[in-house]
This record gives C-alpha cells, sequence and structure tokens, in this order.
C-alpha cells in the first residue's frame, strides 16, 4: 500500500513534470508560429510591394508601347519622360540624346524648369550627374546634389539654382553603348530605393530599346519617303527629257559609253541624214560620225563624263551619212552614277557658221570702204591745202636757184671763191632735203595704203602736221601755238591715219575761225598724259563755237554744218581714234571757240620717261 502510494506520488510527479515540458514546448512552438507569421507577413507585403511596382512598371511599359505603336519619336519621348517621373515618384524627369559626346535635351516632364542650356547640350563629362552616368554606364544616385561641390561642381550649382536635390541618372542603352540618360529629379532630400532604382533600369532598358526601335521606323519612313520622292522626280525628269526628245527643238541622242546610239530623236536624224533603224541595228555608231581630227576630243569627253557625270558644251563636227560635215554644239550628262549611259544635246551650227562668215564679209567690205573714204578724205583735204603745199615746195625751190645763182658767181670770180661755192652748194642741199620732206609727207597723206601699226611719238606726229598748214594759218591771220608734253609715252598705231585725225581737226579750227570777225585768231595743240596711261591730244580754236544742239550729232555720218559738206570728216575721224582703242569727243571752249580732244591709250610695255613741257 506504502509502495502504491509512493508509485502514485512518484507518478503524480512525472506527471507535472510532463506537462511542464509539453506547455514549454508548446510556448516555443507558438513563438516559432508568430515569428514564421511575421515574416509571411512581410514577405507578403514585400511580394504586395513588388507586385505593385511590377503593375506599375507593367502599366508605364503597356502605356508607352501603345504611344510608340503609332507615335512619332518625340511622342515616345515626352511619353518616356511622363511615365519614368510617375513611376518613381520624382517631381521630375529629363531625356538626354548623346550625340558626338554632348548631351542634349529632347524630352522633359515634371514642376522644375528646364535649364536654358540643356537644349544647346552639357558635354558628357564627370562634372554633372548624366555626364557621369554615361561614363560609368550604370545609373548615379546622389542623395542631395546642392551638397556635392567638390564631386559635381556644375550639377551642384545647377542644383543650388534651381532647388532640386535627390537626383538619379540611370543611363539609357544599347547593347552597352550609352545613347543617352534618363535624370530624375525631386524637390527634397527623398532618396529613390534600391527597388525603385531597379524599377527604373528595367524601365530605362525598355524605353531606350523603344527609342531605339521608334527612331529606326522613322529612319526607314524617310528613306522609304525619300525614295518615293525621287522615284517620283526621276519620273518628272524622264517625262520632261522625254517631251524635249520628241518636241525636235534640238538634236537628241541617247548612248552607251561602248560606242552605240540607242535612240536619236529625228532633229538629230535629219542634222546627220541617217534613219533611225541605221542606229537600231548597231551598223552606225557615234565614233563613226566623228571625223579623225576630232577623235581625241572624243576620248577626253569621255573620261570626262566618267569623272565628273558631265561634259560641258563645245564645237565640233559630225560626219554625214553622204560624206558631208555639219558644224554642231554638243554637251552630254550621264544617266545614273554608274554612267554607262548618257544623253547628247546637239545644235546645227551651219546656220550660225553662214552668218558668222557673212559678217566677217560685210565687215571686210565696211574696212575696205572705211578705208576708201579715208583715202578721199584725204586726197580732198590735200587739194584744199593745195595752195599751202605749193607755197612749202616753192619756197625751198625757190632758195635751191637763188644759192645755184650764187654758187655759179663765186666759182666765176677771179679767182674762184671755192669756200663760198661750197657754202652754197651746202644750202642747195638743204633746200633739196626740206622739199623733199613735204612732198615725202603730202605722199604719205594721199596715197592708199592698208593701215600698219608702230611705235610713234605722239608731237613729232603733231609736229608734221603743224609744218603742213604753216602755210594755211599763215594766209588766214592764224597764231599756232603748241603745249607739247615731252616724255609722253609712245602710241602704238597707223601714223598716217591719226596725222589725218589731227589734219582734219586742224582745217576744221581755220575753216571756223575765218567765219569770224573777230581780230583774234588763235589756234592752241596740246599733248599731255593722264593718270591712267593715256595720252589726250586737244586742238582749241577762237572760232563762234559749237551749238549745245550739235553736240550730239556732230560726229554722225553725213551731218554737217558746211555748205557743201559731206559730213563724213568728223565721223571719219572718230572711227580711226575707236580703231585705236581711244575716244574723240568736243565741247565748248571759255570764253568763245571750240575744243576737239582725243585719247589714246599709251602702247603696253613701255617704259616711262620724266614728262617736259615743250611751248611754243
Amino acid at each position: 500500500m506504502r509502495n502504491w502510494a509512493k508509485s502514485r506520488t512518484r507518478g503524480r510527479k512525472l506527471h507535472s513534470t510532463g506537462a511542464k515540458a509539453r506547455a514549454g514546448r508548446a510556448s516555443k512552438s507558438r513563438a516559432d508560429l508568430e515569428r514564421q507569421l511575421k515574416t509571411c507577413k512581410q514577405e507578403i507585403a514585400n511580394a504586395r510591394e513588388r507586385l505593385v511596382e511590377a503593375t506599375k512598371q507593367q502599366t508605364a511599359t503597356s502605356e508607352m508601347l501603345r504611344i510608340i505603336s503609332d507615335s512619332p519619336l518625340q511622342s515616345v519621348l515626352d511619353a518616356v519622360a511622363e511615365h519614368a517621373a510617375r513611376l518613381c515618384d520624382s517631381n521630375n524627369a529629363e531625356i538626354y540624346r548623346l550625340d558626338n559626346n554632348v548631351l542634349r535635351l529632347v524630352a522633359s516632364y515634371g514642376e522644375l524648369p528646364v535649364h536654358i542650356q540643356a537644349r544647346g547640350g552639357f558635354p558628357a563629362n564627370r562634372d554633372r550627374v548624366i555626364g557621369r552616368a554615361v561614363c560609368d554606364r550604370r545609373s548615379v544616385h546622389v542623395h542631395d546634389l546642392a551638397a556635392e561641390d567638390s564631386e559635381y561642381p556644375l550639377g551642384s550649382s545647377d542644383a543650388k539654382r534651381q532647388g532640386h536635390r535627390t537626383t538619379l541618372g540611370t543611363p539609357l542603352l544599347r547593347e552597352r553603348t550609352p545613347i543617352g540618360v534618363i535624370l530624375f529629379r525631386r524637390w527634397e532630400v527623398r532618396p529613390f530605393s534600391d527597388n525603385q532604382i531597379a524599377l527604373l533600369e528595367t524601365f530605362a532598358d525598355q524605353a531606350a530599346i523603344a527609342i531605339e526601335n521608334v527612331r529606326l521606323l522613322e529612319a526607314e519612313k524617310q528613306r522609304a519617303l525619300a525614295l518615293a520622292h525621287a522615284n517620283r522626280d526621276l519620273a518628272q525628269r524622264e517625262a520632261k527629257v522625254r517631251r524635249l526628245v520628241d518636241a525636235n527643238i534640238i538634236g537628241i541622242f541617247i548612248f552607251d559609253l561602248e560606242g552605240r546610239i540607242v535612240e536619236a530623236n529625228d532633229a538629230f536624224l535629219q542634222m546627220v541624214g541617217y534613219d533611225q533603224e541605221d542606229f537600231i541595228a548597231g551598223s552606225v555608231r557615234w565614233a563613226d560620225l566623228t571625223p579623225p581630227e576630232w577623235r581625241d576630243r572624243d576620248e577626253r569627253a569621255v573620261t570626262e563624263l566618267k569623272e565628273t557625270g558631265t561634259v560641258q558644251p563645245y564645237e565640233r563636227e559630225y560626219f554625214r551619212k553622204d560624206g558631208s560635215r555639219v558644224p554642231i554644239l554638243i554637251g552630254s550628262a550621264a544617266f545614273d552614277e554608274q554612267r554607262g549611259h548618257g544623253v547628247a544635246f546637239v545644235l546645227d551650227l551651219t546656220e550660225r557658221k553662214q552668218a558668222e562668215a557673212e559678217a566677217r564679209q560685210s565687215e571686210q567690205k565696211y574696212r575696205e570702204m572705211q578705208t576708201e573714204l579715208a583715202h578721199a578724205n584725204r586726197v580732198a583735204t590735200m587739194g584744199q591745202l593745195a595752195a599751202s603745199i605749193a607755197h612749202e615746195v616753192k619756197q625751198p625751190v625757190a632758195a635751191m636757184v637763188t644759192n645755184a645763182q650764187a654758187g655759179l658767181s663765186w666759182l666765176g670770180a677771179q679767182p674762184p671763191n671755192l669756200e663760198k661755192a661750197w657754202q652754197t652748194f651746202g644750202y642747195i642741199v638743204s633746200d633739196g632735203m626740206r622739199a623733199r620732206d613735204v612732198v615725202d609727207r603730202i605722199r604719205d597723206m594721199i596715197k592708199k595704203a592698208q593701215p600698219r601699226k608702230q611705235l610713234l611719238n605722239i608731237n613729232d606726229a603733231v609736229r608734221e602736221v603743224i609744218e603742213l598748214v604753216r602755210g594755211e594759218t599763215m594766209k588766214n591771220g592764224i597764231s599756232v601755238h603748241t603745249f607739247l608734253t615731252e616724255g609722253t609715252p609712245p602710241l602704238e598705231g597707223d601714223r598716217v591715219q591719226l596725222q589725218q585725225v589731227m589734219l582734219n581737226l586742224v582745217m576744221n579750227a581755220v575753216e571756223a575761225m575765218n567765219a569770224t570777225s573777230e581780230d583774234a585768231r588763235e589756234l592752241l595743240i596740246s599733248t599731255r598724259q593722264t593718270e591712267r596711261d593715256v595720252v589726250l591730244v586737244e586742238v582749241r580754236d577762237t572760232g563762234p563755237g559749237l551749238a549745245p544742239a550739235t553736240l550730239n550729232q556732230l560726229f554722225d555720218a553725213f551731218y554737217t554744218t558746211k555748205p557743201g559738206g559731206l559730213g563724213l570728216g568728223l565721223s571719219i575721224c572718230r572711227s580711226i581714234i575707236e580703231a585705236h582703242g581711244g575716244r574723240l569727243s568736243a565741247k565748248a571752249n571759255v570764253p568763245r571757240g571750240a575744243i576737239f580732244e582725243f585719247s589714246l591709250p599709251a602702247a603696253p610695255d613701255v617704259a616711262k620717261q620724266p614728262a617736259v613741257v615743250s611751248a611754243t
């Protein structure tokens, strides 16, 4: 009994100990369960958070893809900026494209103002967050950019000026190559979470693909559009060429560089006398149309066409079918970049060449007629000077007779005075040479000869004319004065023609002064050199002068103010001066009279002499 009691007591003790152990185990299991429950709740919260973020990302991505499906690139960029800002709860998002190591703003969304320099571009260096993200090819997260003066000097300055703080830059990568960056900013210091950063990086990867696809699609559209425009332009050009070919305004043929003429219009066929079948059959090539002396020029034209695609127009000849030749003007252009085919434009120059030949003949006849008129004018002037010429010749002849008689007397003296005889014979020789010079000048003036150019001194030519008219001026009581600048550059021209001009002007002045009753009759002839290597000759008289109304007609052919005059003298003078490259003009002399002056260019490449004035 006692043993049973002990056993029962021991049993109760054991039961109590087991209950306590079970209670301890139950309490431990509950704590574990609570911990597990808490862990499960955390995992559920995390999963829910990830689900929300994934939903946001999926929503943003879906919306972005919807916009991409039928939107231009700028709309896609704007949508990416907006959805990126909303996705991570940032106050601002900006997208920058990388172009030649410069980051340029292409889209923005949010409350912060756009930096004025952003559209111009920032260098892709490490002084700003966007540059650092591109350089490192990773996201750059700065909790307070305004406080990072040393790390981001320019970016920190921007943050202080604009008032933003937390900044995140996420690069846009295409096969690990940066094409841009998305910049996220918050007003306050509120860092982005790791999940937000991871979410934005995923979004950035998808955005980079989307942006690049849209860019490629737009580029392809532009290429297709450009190709369509090019095809349309080509069709229009072909239509224009076809209309030009069919219009037969000028000769046109299409050729290849192997020598075949593929097609030719009727104008070209008529030009060379062939039929279209001759070229289509290949029996006639464009080299067959070329005379031997033009084949080298043909080869140069082919080389020019291959190198530049065009051949500038040049003159040449073609053989006609009957063996005769046709002068032409030809130019050509290649059809395409391969330059295997080209089109040639051919103009028949037959009529122009005939007109040029006729013009040359007319010009020759005109020159011959002008020479005849000039000669007739000189002869007429010599007729007017007949008395003066007779006086000029009579003086040395009379002196020769007188000296000859004196010489005979000295020889007949006893004894003969040989010294005096020799002296008088010398006088005879001088007088004879003087008479010869007068005759030579007259002969030069009246003889009919072709113009010839030579270097001449204008002062010498003027002096010879003055000697020729000395008798006429003395007979009419005219004082002749000269003001000749020595050292004027030589002229290149026909001496006789220029002296004819001088003679005409002097004789006109003499006649004009004979028509006035004024006592003072003075003739001043001067020469001088202007600043532009031009020699100026002036003839001034004190006659009645020129009526202003006559100045415009004075040098016209057949216009004259003289009774019985033909009106050719001044017209011929003007033609002579203009043929020498000069100019003849007239104006009033103050206080009375007229001034006729002509200018002539100095001979080229002649050394200049210092000018000295010789006045008489």
